[in-house]
């Protein structure tokens, strides 16, 4: 297993890094891994580092707003949304695409990177050769309740408010930016995403969605409906109980989550 990193400079002029764990054969299936939101990318190293050692091989990229080297802040300056996070899984799959010509591509969302995965799916056709939903839903209130309905007009009314989402003040991500915030409002409210929704429905590609027990930030019925976005999909449903497991937790059970993402490859032929 290798590990090497790439620094992406975006049209802006900021960076950000991706790290891919090569595995022995370059040929092999690559899975690049879509963090949730405020998550840091190496939070996912062991999952890439485990995969490669399985026979898969395996990316991370940074969020922007959430480098590790700071980046630049969302801030009244500085503002993103959806749009701007499919532009970075662009270049990050364009980057390990270089890398790895020969592998197929598969993109694994977590959380919000589930969403970011789906609208780049939904607006790059053809682009990836599979796509894999772990602890990802859509926030679309009537599978939560109306308390996610306030917050779909609250927390993007805050983030304007302040200049960005001061997350960790409400324990809910970290700190965001008020286009994230935005698009992230528009979904909980309307259940439709702003970037990609129109090509979703056309899509025919093989669709991996896990949700796991007692998860309050992934409940089924809601990643079964982030799931059914893409109705001309191959979708195979899984729902995790093991004992340890949550929302973020699942990244680092390692002997659980990669033996069910290389089975699911290698059914796929």
């Amino acid at each position: 297993m290798t590990l090497t990193e790439t620094v992406l400079t975006r049209a802006e002029g900021t960076s950000y890094v991706v790290t891919l764990a090569r595995a022995a054969d370059p040929a092999a299936p690559v899975i690049v891994v879509a963090p949730a939101m405020g998550m840091k990318a190496r939070y996912y190293l062991p999952l890439i580092e485990a995969l490669a050692a399985a026979g898969v091989n395996a990316a991370v990229a940074e969020q922007r707003g959430h480098e590790a080297d700071g980046g630049r802040l969302p801030g009244r300056r500085y503002d993103f949304g959806y749009a701007e996070l499919v532009d970075d899984l662009a270049g990050a799959i364009d980057s390990v695409r270089a890398a790895l010509p020969d592998a197929p591509i598969h993109v694994l969302g977590h959380s919000l990177g589930g969403q970011v995965a789906a609208a780049y799916a939904g607006s790059h056709p053809g682009a990836v050769e599979g796509l894999i939903l772990v602890a990802a839903s859509t926030p679309h209130w009537p599978h939560w309740g109306p308390r996610l309905l306030v917050a779909g007009y609250a927390f993007p009314l805050v983030a304007r408010l302040v200049g960005h989402f001061p997350g960790a003040r409400l324990r809910f991500a970290g700190r965001e930016a008020r286009g994230v915030m935005r698009d992230w409002g528009v979904l909980t409210r309307t259940g439709r995403l702003v970037v990609g929704e129109e090509g979703l429905a056309d899509l025919k590609l093989p669709v991996l969605a896990v949700s796991i027990e007692g998860d309050p930030l992934g409940v089924p019925a809601a990643v079964d409906a982030l799931a059914a976005k893409l109705p001309n999909a191959t979708v195979t449903r899984e729902h995790l109980t093991d004992a340890g497991l949550d929302h973020f937790r699942w990244a680092r059970e390692t002997k659980v989550i990669v033996p069910l993402l290389t089975s699911w490859l290698k059914s796929l032929g």
